[in-house]
């Protein structure tokens, strides 16, 4: 021990050098160089952001008629289907009309059918005032062979030309009569009731009743949850907003990224997905579309930076990624916060790496 166990505390420092110099001078920069180029790679990679909100369809129900609110179907937020029926409005007016346009058409149908059995009447008065003009014409031709043949006086004679010039004005009169009501039951007399212009006005008259008697009840246009319902007593006038539905199938992420992300971003590359409500769950994602303008494009009053004092400000550009379906996940709800992170695969790491060469 007196000649090994004197060198032992002598070389020990001097390792502990070497390994601290070999740390310093390798492990640390290649550690650091590493983490670089694990930075790097990532931030060339990828594009995220956290002004993304998911997003659903929205359809707004107006009312097609104006009134009071007579009765609510359906409660708030409730789930409902489409030509399910949410509210009634006040109907009188409607009830009214329907039942004026029912008895005209009724009223129509009855005095159709009067010219049609009026027709028919005046057919069989012609055909009589026929038959007596054609006696009228056969008496006529025999006073006058009985006068030619001096058996018949003048006037027996002028009495038959003037009993058939009677029976035969007779006949035309009926006829034109005929044509007449002909004429009125629009030149077809067989033709089915239902089928005469008249009846058919008046039909559709009592169609457009009923038509804005179902327009007081409020039907859902679609399936979704029912939101911002009115009271029973509220009057909604004609074309205003009455509820809305809100779709709970197939949301989507609008994303709001800047205009310096969108170089090498394209439709169906694949996206990353974080929901506020739910942290710790993950949803993938793809993109589906880039909007064409920017969101300041489609303000009321869009920027103009024809100024001396202008600013640059970079824009943002939505974008509409598709969330894939997930069996049991959590419910998407719309306008939620979310945060998105699309990646671009490896064209834009080439890119800048070109870039650097």
């Amino acid at each position: 021990m007196s000649a090994e166990g004197a060198a032992e505390p002598a070389i020990t420092p001097r390792r502990r050098k070497r390994l601290l110099r070999f740390t310093l001078l390798v492990l640390v920069p290649l550690l650091v160089a590493v983490a670089g180029f694990w930075a790097w790679y990532n931030l060339s990679r990828y594009v995220s952001t956290d002004d993304a909100y998911v997003q659903t369809d929205i359809a707004m129900v107006s009312a097609r008629v104006s009134g009071n609110v007579l009765s609510v179907a359906a409660r708030e937020n409730q789930r409902v289907a489409a030509g399910q029926l949410l509210l009634e409005i006040q109907s009188d007016d409607a009830q009214i009309a329907v039942q004026r346009a029912q008895a005209q058409l009724e009223n129509v149908r009855t005095e159709i059918e009067a010219l049609k059995a009026n027709y028919t009447l005046q057919s069989a008065e012609m055909k009589l005032a026929d038959a007596q003009a054609g006696f009228a014409r056969k008496e006529m031709e025999r006073q006058r062979d009985l006068a030619d043949r001096k058996l018949a006086s003048q006037s027996e004679l002028d009495k038959a030309e003037q009993n058939y010039q009677l029976m035969h004005g007779l006949a035309l009169v009926m006829r034109q009569q005929m044509n007449e009501t002909r004429v009125r039951l629009s030149g077809s007399v067989e033709a089915p009731v239902e089928n005469h212009p008249r009846v058919r006005a008046a039909a559709s008259e009592l169609a457009r009743a009923r038509l804005e008697l179902e327009r007081t009840r409020l039907r859902a246009p679609r399936d979704g949850v029912v939101s911002h319902l009115p009271k029973v007593g509220d009057f909604l006038a004609a074309g205003s907003p009455a509820l809305s539905i809100v779709s709970d199938g197939d949301p989507w992420i609008e994303a709001n990224f800047k205009e310096t992300d969108l170089g090498h971003m394209h439709p169906g590359q694949p996206v990353r997905i974080d929901i506020d409500t739910y942290p710790g769950h993950e949803w993938e994602g793809r993109v589906e579309s880039i909007a064409q303008a920017t969101g300041a494009q489609f303000d009321l009053l869009p920027p103009q930076n024809a100024s001396g004092n202008w600013v640059k400000v970079v824009q943002r550009i939505p974008v509409r990624i598709e969330i894939m379906e997930q069996d049991g996940g959590p419910e998407l709800r719309a306008g939620m916060s979310a945060s998105v992170r699309v990646d671009l695969g490896r064209k834009r790491l080439g890119s800048r790496f070109a870039a650097t060469r």
